[in-house]
């Protein structure tokens, strides 16, 4: 029985342009950032499309990872908390100038739900990092929270725990490395 390849040699083969591997790179965590984008823009259509600007940003922009920084997945995450905080400035500026009635009907006809395959798939990452973020002391977990699944900047969730801003940014990156060791072990 032959092994698939891990993260790392996926992330190799993307950025030779093979289709197949950027299919299961997203097979494994595209229910993964759809949850994270649902749950910081708060609307399925939108998190849709972030999975799609995502994947295609890994496939169009394969260059920009760099495995010394991190893992693919520490990757992935980052880069889709990053396109929606994005979606989350791009929403608010729109609302500024006030959606029009054309707007606001497309945004109503997004997708109600996923195939029962991506259901299960969204469901077990979602099991996944809830048991890992549980693992994580109630600073780091909180700090992660309000990062990753609120959007919230560094400053931000410094003033929102009343903690100097260098804490906040160690809360996160031990959080994260503790979340990514948890999920590791799986």
């Amino acid at each position: 029985m032959a092994t698939s390849p891990d993260d790392f040699e996926l992330m190799l083969l993307i950025e030779q342009q093979d289709a197949d591997a950027l299919a299961q790179i997203y097979d494994r965590y595209g229910g993964l950032v759809f949850t994270l984008g649902l749950r910081m823009l708060r609307d399925r259509g939108e998190a849709e499309e972030l999975v799609s600007d995502v994947f295609l940003e890994i496939w169009r922009r394969c260059e920009r990872y760099d495995p010394t920084r991190g893992a693919p997945l520490a990757y992935l995450v980052t880069l889709a908390r990053s396109r929606a905080i994005d979606r989350q400035r791009s929403a608010a500026f729109r609302s500024k100038t006030s959606l029009s009635g054309a707007d606001a009907l497309d945004s109503a006809k997004a997708s109600q739900s996923p195939d029962p395959s991506a259901s299960a798939i969204i469901v077990e990452n979602r099991k996944r990092v809830r048991a890992a973020m549980e693992q994580l002391e109630p600073l780091y977990r909180q700090a992660v929270e309000l990062a990753f699944f609120d959007g919230l900047s560094h400053t931000q969730i410094a003033q929102r725990l009343d903690k100097p801003l260098g804490t906040v940014k160690t809360y996160i990156r031990q959080g994260l490395i503790r979340l990514r060791d948890c999920l590791r072990k799986e």
